[in-house]
């Protein structure tokens, strides 16, 4: 807008309008920000569970390839770590949980799938799966069939591992008949 000097001359200012709208553009940024900042802290601390259950994972099926003897996996969960132990000894992953804020903490769960067809009905609950302490890497490559369930704070994940590979299943597609 252009606006005339008592002396004549023309100066150029801003409305009131433009300043309150670019003040309420700036607050509407900043809390968009604050916002995702709390769910990207969440999604750091469940990727750093996440990668130091790959690293034990990779580590349990070298060393029984390597040693030609099973190996287990645990999650210690007052230690925050995974640990690999076989018949030399045992080996601990700890998740860094320096930057974690205090009222996260972290949960894993290792569970089998029932055998096909059947299940258990717990408190009128169908159940298909069930809970085991650990998991075994097998001399030949292989491991159990599990799936791991990963909590940090609110964030929840489910892998489900191939046996063969020691990889992440992903979900079968539903196709279309």
């Amino acid at each position: 807008m252009r606006l005339r000097s008592k002396y004549g001359r023309r100066c150029h200012a801003f409305s009131l309008v433009e300043i309150l709208l670019v003040i309420a553009l700036l607050a509407l940024f900043s809390s968009l920000f604050v916002l995702n900042l709390d769910s990207l802290i969440v999604q750091g601390e469940a990727d750093s569970l996440e990668s130091e259950f790959w690293r034990a994972t990779r580590e349990a099926r070298t060393l029984a390839l390597y040693e030609r003897a099973p190996q287990t996996l645990r999650f210690d969960e007052e230690a925050i770590a995974f640990t690999v132990s076989g018949a030399n000894g045992e080996k601990k992953f700890s998740v860094n949980t320096e930057n974690w804020s205090e009222e996260s903490d972290a949960g894993v769960t290792f569970t089998q799938r029932l055998a096909d067809g059947s299940y258990s009905l717990i408190q009128g609950n169908l159940v298909t799966t069930k809970e085991i302490p650990f998991v075994r890497f097998f001399p030949d490559g292989t491991c159990m069939p599990f799936l791991v369930e990963l909590n940090v704070g609110e964030s929840q994940r489910t892998i489900e591992v191939d046996p063969w590979t020691g990889a992440e299943l992903l979900p079968a597609e539903e196709v279309e008949t």
